[in-house]
């Protein structure tokens, strides 16, 4: 059993900047989130939303905050400034915690989210082990030299996470990306280092 997730890296990575240390990880996470149905624009909803769910809390809040919002909240994380108020009174509910505990919980995510190569690899690794025994979960990245091509951080980066997807899964997610073949056509007639670099990726 398996599933495959497919992408152009450009075109997921709307929001995000190349000049960003984490850019190439960012587009993971962002894909990865989407695919498991959380909100994958922002990390730190996709983060309450997965933690809600790890406590089997997920849907009930979904039903509770489209009964105090109006709204289903697939619309309402999208105005999650606007909706915070409707959001904390959810949150309050399902969880049991007090009103003002719960006040500006979105605001407590926003601030501690962070995002780690490792901490990817380990969201994934929970993912296929809930599939069952043998499952196989698949990235295929189109157009991921032209995206690197002149970043040596990002080609570090993309190593790492094929390294630690491979590590953390014991060989159970993939990661299949494309590439120009022609490395002249990637980085012109631009330094020999960068072709070097990038030939080691390879």
């Amino acid at each position: 059993p398996s599933k495959s997730i497919l992408f152009n890296i450009d075109q997921k990575a709307d929001v995000i900047s190349k000049t960003q240390i984490d850019a190439l990880l960012a587009v993971y996470v962002k894909v990865f989130d989407d695919m498991c149905g959380y909100y994958g624009k922002q990390g730190y909803i996709a983060q309450f939303e997965r933690e809600l769910d790890s406590r089997d809390q997920y849907e009930e809040f979904k039903r509770g905050f489209q009964e105090i919002s109006g709204l289903p909240w697939e619309q309402g994380r999208e105005q999650a400034l606007l909706e915070a108020h409707h959001v904390d009174a959810a949150y309050a509910r399902v969880t049991g915690m007090p009103a003002e505990t719960a006040q500006g919980i979105l605001d407590k995510y926003r601030r501690d989210y962070r995002v780690s190569i490792e901490d990817f690899a380990q969201k994934v690794q929970a993912y296929i082990e809930r599939k069952g025994p043998n499952f196989h979960l698949l990235f295929f990245v189109d157009e991921v030299g032209q995206y690197i091509a002149d970043n040596v951080k990002l080609m570090t980066n993309l190593q790492t996470v094929a390294e630690s997807l491979a590590t953390k899964s014991r060989g159970q997610a993939w990661l299949v990306v494309t590439a120009q073949e022609d490395m002249h056509t990637v980085f012109g007639e631009g330094g020999k280092q960068q072709t070097d670099d990038f030939s080691k990726i390879q």
